[in-house]
């Protein structure tokens, strides 16, 4: 799979739902946060529908996509 890459510093909740599709997960939408998950429904993370989400929060949830496989890249 390709090495996909995300600029944490100025990062949005909607371009973290693509990364995570990208990747290969399963994004459920919610009304406040989507939950992310494997394609065998195994839970991954959540992510928050905000504009901008706080650098902190975007690297933990790059993390967690990570862990669960996916080939991703902070910058």
């Amino acid at each position: 799979m390709k090495q996909l890459t995300v600029s944490i510093s100025d990062c949005s909740g909607e371009e973290l739902i693509r990364l995570a599709e990208k990747s290969g997960f399963v994004v459920d939408g919610g009304t406040k946060h989507s939950k992310v998950k494997t394609v065998s429904g195994e839970m991954v993370t959540l992510i928050p529908r905000h504009n901008r989400i706080k650098r902190e929060l975007a690297r933990a949830i790059v993390k967690d996509m990570v862990e669960f496989g996916a080939s991703i890249e902070i910058r």
